[in-house]
C-alpha cells in the first residue's frame, strides 16, 4: 500500500530561548537556525524514514530553487508538488525554550493555495485502500477528503492546527483522527456533554511525557514513553504520527506501531529542528533495543 500526504512545505526559523516573550518585552536568542518543517512535510519525512512509501502533495513558490533542491535531497516523490507564481513558500517562527517547550506562528503562503488539479491527479493515481493523510495547514480539506474517499482511500486527519468547525465535520468520514491530549479535550467539549464519537472512527491521542493511546470503539490501547533529555519538542508529534502510519500501512499491529512510534518521538525531541532531526528506522530499532520506556 502507500500514502498520500496532502500536506504543508514550511521554511522554519527557530529560536532558542531564554523564556518565551511577554507582551511588549525584547529578548534575544541564544541560537537560531533556518531548516525544513511543515507538518506536512514532517510527516512524509517520517513515513519515508520508517520505510513507507509516501508521495507528498503541496505548493512552494515557483522562484524558491532553494526549496526545490532541498525537498530533491529528502528523496522523496515530490512530482505533486506545485509550483506557484505570485506567492511564498510557507513559513514558521518558532521559539523554543530552556524547558524545550514551543511556540509557533505560522504564514500559510503557498500552503494555502495548493490548486485541486494537483489534489485530483494524485488521488487518480492512487490505489483502493491507500491511505490519504492530511493536516490542518493547508486549503482543501473537505475537497480532498470527500475526493479521497470517492476513490476507495482510506483517510488520516492530523487536525492540528486544531479548529472544532474544521474536525466535527469530518468525523462520520475519516478512518482515523490524530490529536494531542489538549486537542482531544477541546474536541469533546465542542461536541457537547454526552456526544460520542463514531464507533468506527480511530483515535490516535500523544500525551508528551505521558505516552500515547489509540482508541477505536471499545478497545483502547497504551503506550509508554521513553525518558530522554528533550532539547526541542518541535515535530515530535508529526514523527510519531509518520512513524506510526507508516508501520500500520505495512500490516504492523497497533501496538507494535505505537512502540515504534514513539522510541522514535524519543529520538527526535533530542536532536535541534524539525526534518532534520527525524530518525531512520535503523536508529529506531538500536534505540528500543538499549532504552526502556518510563
Amino acid at each position: 500500500m502507500a500514502i498520500v500526504n496532502v500536506g504543508s512545505i514550511n521554511w522554519d526559523r527557530v529560536y532558542q530561548v531564554r523564556h518565551f516573550p511577554i507582551p511588549g518585552e525584547t529578548i534575544s536568542a541564544s541560537s537560531a537556525l533556518v531548516g525544513l518543517g511543515g507538518k506536512g512535510l514532517n510527516q512524509s519525512v517520517a513515513i519515508l524514514r520508517a520505510g513507507g512509501a509516501v508521495r507528498h502533495i503541496g505548493a512552494i513558490a515557483a522562484d524558491d530553487a532553494r526549496m526545490s533542491a532541498a525537498l530533491g535531497d529528502l528523496g522523496l516523490d515530490v512530482a505533486g508538488v506545485a509550483l506557484l507564481q505570485a506567492t511564498e513558500t510557507g513559513s514558521a517562527l518558532i521559539l523554543v525554550d530552556e524547558a524545550a517547550e514551543n511556540v509557533i506562528v505560522l504564514d500559510r503562503g503557498a500552503n494555502g493555495l495548493i490548486p485541486e488539479a494537483t489534489v485530483l491527479n494524485a488521488l487518480n493515481q492512487a490505489n483502493e485502500g491507500d491511505w490519504l493523510l492530511m493536516q490542518n495547514e493547508t486549503n482543501l480539506l473537505g475537497f480532498t477528503i470527500t475526493e479521497a474517499k470517492a476513490r476507495g482511500l482510506r483517510v488520516a486527519l492530523s487536525a492540528a492546527p486544531f479548529r472544532p468547525e474544521d474536525v466535527i465535520p469530518h468525523l462520520g468520514v475519516i478512518d482515523l483522527l490524530s490529536v494531542n491530549a489538549v486537542e482531544f479535550e477541546q474536541l469533546q467539549a465542542a461536541m457537547g456533554q454526552g456526544a460520542k464519537l463514531p464507533r468506527d472512527l480511530a483515535v490516535l491521542i500523544t500525551k508528551g511525557a505521558g505516552g500515547a493511546e489509540y482508541q477505536r470503539g471499545a478497545n483502547h490501547t497504551k503506550a509508554a514513553a521513553y525518558r530522554v533529555a528533550a532539547i526541542d519538542t518541535t515535530g515530535a508529534g508529526d514523527t510519531f504520527l509518520g512513524y506510526f502510519l507508516s508501520r500500520l500501512d505495512a500490516g504492523a499491529a497497533i501496538d507494535e506501531a505505537l512502540a515504534t512510534a514513539m522510541a522514535a518521538a524519543a529520538i527526535q525531541v533530542t536532536r535541534a529542528g524539525a526534518v532534520g532531526a527525524i530518525p531512520r528506522l535503523a536508529e529506531v530499532r538500536a534505540f528500543q533495543s538499549e532504552h526502556r520506556t518510563v
